[in-house]
């Protein structure tokens, strides 16, 4: 799976570069990734964790080491790993905390703004949902609630900066930063 996270670093490198519109090339460039490894690995479910960790934690890294802030690419990769993954008939609300989880974990990796990544990722689940005609506040529920635990886990201090960034983010159904945090306030 290395030769996976450095060929989705290398693709956004290249693609950041030679764009002006930098969310839709990551998208593109994730969903063929994804879409490849799934189609090529046969066992969707079983290939699926390590093949979105993999595309997107190197797909952020690309992005940073680009001179790019994770938050304008994280909507993009996510989305088109949430993407791939559906159109390969593979479970879409799995995929997206999948991918969130790896979209948070990549930023905190590089020092990036991990509540503003947790927060894109999101947006990018629910965009993504969206085009392939799946439930978008289940999805981005799911979603939302994987960014807050994986925020809690790898910048604690941040869970109130996502929960912020959650319910003030036009693009997201209220109902679904709404459910996500109450969730988080009732584990807490």
């Amino acid at each position: 799976m290395a030769e996976l996270f450095e060929r989705a670093r290398d693709s956004v490198i290249g693609v950041v570069k030679g764009t002006g519109d930098i969310v839709d090339a990551v998208r593109t460039t994730a969903t063929d990734l994804v879409t490849g490894a799934l189609q090529s690995a046969g066992e969707i479910t079983s290939a699926a964790v390590g093949v979105i960790t993999d595309t997107v934690r190197g797909a952020l890294r690309g992005t940073k080491d680009a001179g790019v802030e994770l938050t304008q690419s994280a909507k993009g990769v996510v989305s088109g790993a949430v993407e791939a993954v559906g159109s390969v008939g593979g479970d879409v609300v799995s995929g997206a905390r999948d991918a969130v989880r790896a979209a948070v974990q990549g930023a905190a990796e590089v020092g990036g703004d991990v509540a503003g990544t947790a927060v894109a990722a999101v947006e990018g689940a629910v965009e993504a949902a969206g085009r392939l005609g799946k439930d978008v506040v289940v999805v981005g529920r799911e979603a939302a609630r994987q960014a807050l635990e994986t925020t809690g886990e790898v910048a604690k201090g941040s869970v109130d900066a996502v929960k912020g960034g959650l319910r003030s983010a036009a693009s997201l159904p209220r109902e679904v930063a709404e459910s996500a945090i109450k969730g988080d306030d009732d584990r807490s």
